[in-house]
């Protein structure tokens, strides 16, 4: 007895779960008739891409100089670029959209877009032509791109800091604090304006009038008034990239804590021009 009532019940469930899983489902059915598709109608349609789409890294390969600080940033090491050959070459498979080739590329050449490399069954390797660096290669001696306007240059306002040392990617220049010594091998230097950009005294320049070897023998006698890094604690936020940037570690930030060795400060104000809060100002001693 027990039994086939167990069954009756069972058997009632089923037609009552049954017949309201229908009602559900037809008012589903009906509420979609009325409403417009929730997918697309891919490949006929095609996907409409944001702007801000990180998709895949793409080169206007005439205004290419070929430095190759596109290829020292790559995390991935994605980016190879033959500069006597003249080819610059993306793994694609090996890119993982990070931007920072895009963010570092001192001649603006490189450009995010917002579509994504096609797929395929192989590993894709774009190789690309970059037309300045293959004419320089075809014509030894012939004269510099006109864009280059002539070989890099020190003023004698430099102090020898050595920024501008760190910023190149072909290891062009040459410091010497000691000997107040400035030169580049021409020959090395791609024109990328990375140094350029670095130097806190702008005494780097493409086309002066000063060798491009040079012991600037005034800057030697320059430090008459020495000035040297002054912070206000109170803009202060201690995030240490002053300390980072020094050229001579003059700077040291412990916790909230800021040191300044007054013997190492070349005065080259470095760290004032990567302070986030403004914090850093020079003073003359």
């Amino acid at each position: 007895m027990i039994l086939i009532v167990l069954v009756v019940a069972a058997l009632l469930c089923m037609i009552i779960t049954d017949r309201l899983g229908f009602f559900k489902f037809g008012r589903t059915i009906l509420g979609s008739i009325s409403k417009k598709t929730a997918c697309r109608m891919y490949p006929v349609v095609p996907r409409e891409w944001q702007e801000r789409t990180r998709g895949s890294v793409s080169i206007d390969g005439p205004n290419c100089i070929g430095c190759g600080i596109c290829a020292n940033v790559c995390p991935t090491n994605a980016i190879e670029v033959d500069k006597a050959e003249g080819k610059w070459t993306i793994h694609r498979m090996q890119c993982v959209q990070c931007s920072a080739c895009v963010d570092n590329c001192p001649k603006k050449c490189l450009t995010m877009e917002n579509q994504y490399t096609i797929p395929d069954v192989v590993k894709i390797v774009d190789t690309y032509d970059i037309p300045a660096k293959a004419a320089k290669k075809a014509s030894d001696g012939a004269a510099a791109p006109a864009e280059t306007d002539g070989d890099l240059t020190c003023a004698d306002t430099c102090i020898f800091c050595g920024l501008c040392v760190k910023a190149c990617p072909t290891d062009a220049i040459t410091v010497d604090r000691k000997e107040k010594l400035w030169k580049v091998d021409t020959e090395a230097c791609v024109k990328c304006g990375a140094c350029i950009d670095k130097c806190p005294k702008k005494s780097l320049s493409f086309g002066g009038t000063a060798p491009a070897a040079s012991t600037a023998p005034a800057a030697a006698a320059a430090p008459v008034k020495k000035s040297i890094a002054a912070v206000d604690e109170e803009k202060c936020i201690y995030c240490a990239a002053c300390e980072n940037e020094c050229p001579e570690d003059a700077i040291k930030v412990d916790g909230t804590e800021w040191k300044l060795d007054e013997e190492k400060c070349i005065g080259c104000e470095a760290c004032v021009s990567v302070c986030p809060t403004e914090a850093i100002s020079m003073k003359e001693v």
